[in-house]
């Protein structure tokens, strides 16, 4: 029996070395008598609940089906695939609870592509920038279920300066909450002068109002002590 348990605990701590260290757990929350919905882009090949006795997960084949069989627990779910990274979740049961009924989830990963360094043909006609350094927003929206904020905007620089933002140190801001983004996008990861610079922000049940009072994106910056802070509106 100890051999049996030994490695199955070995095979588990194999299984969250998958897990990419930056992943936040997505939260999940359940209410007795209601089933909630997880489906992927690709078929989960291995499931692990922390605690099999308070939750019940049911495979049907891209979705999960959990329920909880108690009216108050907490545990996390481990999903494992064969091409896409390991996922992490979450289980929140309460009598309290708005439930998560579906969610699903592309598991196609955003990546951070790097365009090429174009020549800065106004510095060579003499022409003077009328680019400003700053931040601007493009959108900040919820989706119905409140499962996600999506902020775009964009980092301009003017054609004296060069800005590196240190990205993983990007926080949502709203009193004295600090919140990491689940993911990340920019069309590069500097910003050369006399440019501008889309980026996307995509944050996991921030726990916010809605009308994003008060909220601001805080963007430290490479070799300087100042930051860019974005102002947030809400979104159409």
């Amino acid at each position: 029996m100890r051999v049996v348990i030994f490695l199955l605990l070995l095979g588990c701590t194999a299984f969250a070395n998958q897990l990419n260290p930056t992943q936040l757990p997505h939260p999940l929350f359940l209410k007795l008598g209601f089933s909630t919905i997880i489906e992927f882009s690709e078929n989960p090949i291995r499931v692990v609940v922390g605690d099999n006795q308070s939750f019940q997960v049911e495979k049907m084949d891209k979705s999960l089906v959990i329920r909880t069989l108690v009216s108050y627990a907490t545990s996390n779910l481990f999903v494992y695939f064969k091409e896409a990274q390991p996922r992490l979740f979450t289980l929140t049961a309460s009598e309290d609870a708005n439930p998560s009924i579906y969610n699903k989830f592309d598991l196609t990963p955003p990546k951070m592509t790097v365009a090429p360094a174009t020549e800065d043909k106004s510095e060579k006609k003499g022409l003077a920038s009328n680019t400003k350094t700053g931040v601007k927003l493009g959108s900040a929206v919820f989706d119905k279920s409140k499962d996600y904020l999506t902020v775009d905007f964009s980092i301009s620089t003017d054609g004296k300066n060069l800005i590196q933002p240190k990205w993983d140190l990007i926080r949502l801001a709203n009193g004295d909450k600090k919140i990491s983004p689940h993911k990340i996008w920019s069309e590069r990861q500097e910003i050369q002068k006399d440019s501008k610079v889309k980026a996307r922000l995509i944050f996991l049940r921030p726990n916010i109002e809605k009308s994003l009072t008060g909220s601001s994106i805080v963007i430290p910056l490479k070799g300087r002590s100042d930051v860019l802070r974005l102002n947030l509106k809400k979104g159409n």
